[in-house]
């Protein structure tokens, strides 16, 4: 069994997930979503991120991470904080040797329901049905699940064509 943890970083919630795969099944194992609280420092919001993304890898020893790239945004300084943020979970991944690996928003779509302009709605029950989840699931646990059975998926399909950060 691969397991596999899946991040959706964000510099007010991000979001973690974590399954499991054999290659045949996908298993759900864990998800939360980090709230750093929205009227913290910047630097407050990122050392949470760390914290958590680090805490989590230590608990649940995950064999590779995978997370979602920034997507282009029309404001310069919102897409320069959310690298930020992606930048605190990736140190703490790099600081634990994990083997990291990077999906487009629209790639896991693109796996996850067939296309690549789905909205999160229609990514999240696709996400639930996947995996088997009948209870409430965040929209960023969701996102991050999603971008775990994105790399669960393809590393089972065509293991060429992904390369590791």
């Amino acid at each position: 069994m691969t397991r596999i943890l899946g991040i959706d970083p964000g510099t007010n919630i991000t979001g973690l997930g974590i399954i499991e795969t054999n290659g045949s099944a996908i298993n759900y194992i864990y998800h939360e979503i980090l709230k750093t609280g929205i009227k913290n420092k910047h630097s407050i919001k990122l050392a949470s991120i760390h914290m958590a993304v680090n805490k989590i890898i230590l608990e649940y020893q995950p064999h590779q991470i995978a997370v979602e790239s920034v997507f282009f945004s029309v404001n310069a300084a919102t897409a320069i904080k959310l690298g930020q943020a992606r930048g605190a979970a990736l140190t703490a991944c790099g600081l634990n040797n994990c083997d990291i690996y990077e999906y487009s928003p629209r790639r896991v779509k693109l796996v996850i329901s067939g296309s690549g302009a789905s909205d999160k709605i229609q990514l999240q029950k696709k996400v639930k049905k996947i995996l088997n989840i009948r209870r409430k699931l965040e929209i960023d646990a969701s996102d991050a699940l999603a971008v775990a059975i994105c790399h669960g998926m393809t590393i089972k399909e065509n293991p060429e064509s992904i390369s590791s950060i």
